[in-house]
């Protein structure tokens, strides 16, 4: 049996990451029930080549999500850059959190909110909220020990993180409150900031 051929798997995979790409981007504007021949034009493939990589329509949606939720973290700064200005870090944070948000679509809410979902498209929301609040742990964990908080940080706080950095917070400031996404880090890094303890901040 022929080894693979490395720049074949390259070249093929470059196919799949701007299949996935593109069909994000339509979805969260659009919503899930785009077709597979709209996908295909966002794309700019035939549908032959979307069913080559992909079995299904839910199949190719909930690997477009997945890929979004990939990389999510990695766009989120880390605390080692700031040179321990955690203050600095979390606005950063916050700001960037809320920057990824403004670019969410309908897309996002509808895969959030719907109880119909095929189960692969279940299947990915359920990882996307697992990565999410995974994200949030490790936020609350990082800004608590970095002010030299003892033992775990409360309940409160990563509560008060997870909402503040949510999209559907970044969806209330833009679309209710006709602000932009900077109000909404703003707001979010003065909530946290609120929800530590006395004297823990200086």
């Amino acid at each position: 049996m022929a080894a693979p051929n490395p720049l074949a798997q390259a070249k093929r995979q470059a196919v799949i990451d701007h299949i996935l790409a593109a069909t994000r981007t339509l979805v969260l504007q659009h919503g899930l029930d785009a077709t597979m021949d709209q996908l295909a034009e966002a794309g700019g493939v035939s549908r032959r080549t979307l069913f080559r990589h992909f079995e299904t329509r839910e199949k190719l949606l909930a690997a477009a999500f997945e890929a979004g939720i990939t990389g999510y973290r990695s766009q989120l700064p880390g605390y080692p850059s700031f040179d321990g200005d955690v203050l600095a870090w979390l606005r950063a944070t916050c700001e960037s959190a809320h920057r990824m948000n403004s670019t969410i679509g309908p897309g996002f809410f509808e895969l959030a909110s719907r109880t119909d979902l095929p189960a692969d498209l279940e299947a990915a929301e359920a990882r996307r909220r697992q990565e999410f609040r995974g994200a949030m742990a490790d936020i609350t964990e990082t800004l608590w020990h970095a002010l030299d908080g003892a033992g775990d940080p409360p309940e409160s706080l990563r509560t008060t993180i997870t909402a503040h950095l949510s999209p559907h917070f970044t969806a209330a400031l833009t679309i209710d409150a006709a602000q932009g996404w900077a109000a909404a880090a703003d707001l979010a890094h003065r909530a946290i900031t609120a929800e530590l303890p006395p004297g823990m901040v200086r």
